[in-house]
């Protein structure tokens, strides 16, 4: 029988081959060499870390801090030495490096970038906390060719303009001028009328405010539209149209859709616009009352 050779699990010496002994590891001049290149880049790197997280801390305190004392003094819980503290941090921030590099302009056909930032005191070099966007925006507004604008800071160095700029609807005639106005009847004092001859003409006090409600009526009536050289307001009560065959179609006060429609139909039906007729009358609801010409009468058997 073979002999076996028993060991206890309590004696690990017994039954089992040590290792052989192995000389300590040192790390060579170009390991340590690497190790230490390798900290003095995360120390950097954590400086830097530090040092924009502490300047990023100071502005957001300053920037916290200038609204705290803008909405005070405007209330008027500050007095001059509220004002002397705000431009105190403005100055601080100015010195930090927040001031303005760079202005975007977004939506400007009729200004340049460069108006607009003289508009709003955006020059560069002048501290980002210095522009006020209500005030900027409010000035931009105040011309006649912008309806609505926004002005942003954009931390540290850069200023933002958007502008939604008036589109010329028509021309109003006022005086024997011509001036261009917006949909809502604004007169856009820096557009030229000569580059858009070819919009609708309104004549008369109160027409620009009431224009685009005209125009649109005449658009469902296209026969009517394109017959139509003038549209002038009556008394600031009523409107009159001005045919290129020198008629005149006179509307009623109340219900001028209405009275357009009619002629419509009644042009579609007669040929009512190819008449020889100096006045269209509609003031009157439900008829249509035609006055030819002084020496041009109209033909036989013709007629509303």
């Amino acid at each position: 029988m073979p002999k076996v050779t028993r060991v206890r699990a309590s004696d690990p010496a017994k039954g089992r081959r040590r290792p052989p002994k192995r000389a300590p590891v040192r790390a060579s001049p170009a390991g340590r060499m690497k190790l230490s290149h390798w900290l003095a880049a995360r120390v950097r790197a954590a400086r830097r870390r530090t040092s924009y997280a502490l300047r990023l801390a100071i502005m957001t305190a300053a920037i916290i801090a200038c609204g705290a004392l803008s909405l005070m003094a405007a209330t008027g819980r500050l007095g001059d030495a509220g004002a002397m503290l705000d431009t105190w941090i403005e100055a601080r921030l100015s010195d930090a490096g927040y001031v303005i590099a760079w202005v975007d302009v977004a939506g400007a056909s009729r200004v340049s970038a460069s108006e607009v930032a003289g508009l709003i005191g955006a020059a560069p070099g002048t501290g980002l906390a210095v522009i006020d966007p209500q005030d900027a925006r409010a000035r931009l507004e105040a011309l006649s060719g912008v309806e609505h604008a926004q002005v942003l800071r954009l931390w540290p160095d850069r200023v933002a303009v958007i502008l939604t700029e008036r589109e010329p609807f028509a021309l109003w005639q006022n005086n024997q001028v011509h001036h261009v106005i917006d949909r809502s009847g604004v007169v856009i004092e820096d557009a030229d009328a000569a580059e858009f001859a070819e919009l609708p003409i309104v004549i008369g006090e109160g027409a620009p405010a009431e224009a685009a409600a005209l125009i649109s009526m005449l658009e469902l009536h296209p026969e009517i539209a394109s017959r139509t050289t003038h549209r002038v307001r009556v008394g600031e009560r009523r409107w009159s149209l001005r045919l290129a065959s020198g008629g005149e179609v006179l509307l009623p006060e109340a219900d001028p859709g209405g009275a357009l429609a009619q002629l419509s139909a009644m042009h579609a039906e007669r040929g009512v616009l190819d008449y020889e007729a100096q006045i269209i009358d509609l003031r009157v609801d439900g008829e249509m009352v035609l006055r030819p010409w002084p020496a041009r009468p109209a033909q036989p058997g013709r007629g509303a």
